[in-house]
């Protein structure tokens, strides 16, 4: 698949649901929000069909996301359908990592390739504020199953708040004892909660890592996201890499759909812009009207973000 601009198109982002067990202050507002009723949640036949159609298109990975993608039911189901889809090389999730202990092994034995982890802080209450609900120890028996299990490349995704998580000693701590590679996210003004005057650039956060920490940069990664270069200090057994989501410029390079909980297909993270294709699948599956569906979607699709049109769903109805 190719959009407008000559991208090629083979990585889909798809949120199994906008359901979580934490509200992270850059995810959803402190009271929530209104759920998805069942009905309009996409069945776990239904995104298999969007799967196998794309993959006929030249989709190569795909990455479960929700809400929490741990809490929807039929999860394995659709991971067990999904690894036969012919063409399709990878499935990965993200997840905050409360349910992973839990789940690590049948992931692994069913053919999740890539985990990554949503860690915001290693401080027990930093994390409880950050999350509002979490259990900072629950995350790290998660993470502990995962290495277990043998998960490599195994990401930790860190979104920086300032004043709150933006000291990177704690995780240099962390690095230096586990094979990991914790990324660097910049805070993305996406939904409507305003965060702004937590919002910490890579730049800034860059002076924030002590001189005495030589940090060398490894080679491009493998992978489907913007972090192209992770970086180590001698003796570390992870890495750390960024994703200046706001203040970088990676565009040109994107190559990716989103697949929101209710059936609507994002061009773009930050952009308004929605393709509804349960049309194409209600209340009979049409493999043509899906297929234009995708083509119109790769013919929005920004040559850049607009951050004059964000998009209004909050993060956790979109997956990241």
């Amino acid at each position: 698949m190719r959009d407008q601009f000559g991208r090629t198109i083979d990585y889909l982002r798809v949120s199994l649901t906008d359901r979580c067990n934490l509200k992270c202050i850059y995810c959803m507002p402190e009271e929530g929000i209104p759920l998805l009723p069942h009905e309009e949640i996409l069945r776990i036949e239904e995104i298999l069909e969007i799967l196998r159609e794309m993959a006929r298109l030249g989709l190569k990975r795909v990455r479960l996301t929700g809400g929490e993608p741990l809490v929807r039911r039929g999860l394995i189901d659709l991971i067990r359908e999904a690894k036969h889809i012919q063409g399709l090389e990878e499935i990965s999730l993200t997840t905050n990592g409360t349910f992973l202990k839990g789940f690590a092994g049948v992931l692994k034995r069913e053919g999740v390739k890539r985990v990554n982890i949503g860690l915001p802080s290693l401080d027990p209450e930093k994390y409880r504020k950050i999350t509002r609900l979490g259990d900072l120890k629950t995350a790290l028996d998660g993470l502990n199953s995962a290495i277990e299990e043998g998960f490599n490349p195994l990401k930790i995704n860190t979104v920086l708040l300032k004043g709150l998580n933006d000291d990177p000693v704690p995780f240099f701590e962390l690095i230096s004892k586990l094979e990991v590679e914790v990324r660097f996210i910049e805070l993305m003004p996406v939904g409507r909660i305003n965060l702004d005057h937590l919002f910490i650039s890579q730049e800034e956060f860059l002076k924030k890592i002590p001189k005495g920490i030589e940090l060398r940069e490894r080679e491009s990664l493998e992978g489907n996201g913007p972090a192209r270069k992770s970086f180590f200090f001698p003796g570390s057994k992870g890495s750390i890499s960024f994703i200046p989501a706001l203040t970088g410029h990676f565009c040109r390079e994107c190559n990716r759909l989103r697949l929101t909980a209710d059936g609507h297909l994002k061009p773009c993270l930050f952009s308004n812009i929605e393709i509804d294709l349960k049309p194409a699948l209600r209340p009979a599956f049409d493999s043509e009207n899906l297929r234009g569906k995708f083509n119109e979607a790769l013919f929005k699709k920004p040559k850049e973000k607009d951050l004059f049109n964000v998009s209004k769903r909050f993060m956790t109805q979109i997956g990241g």
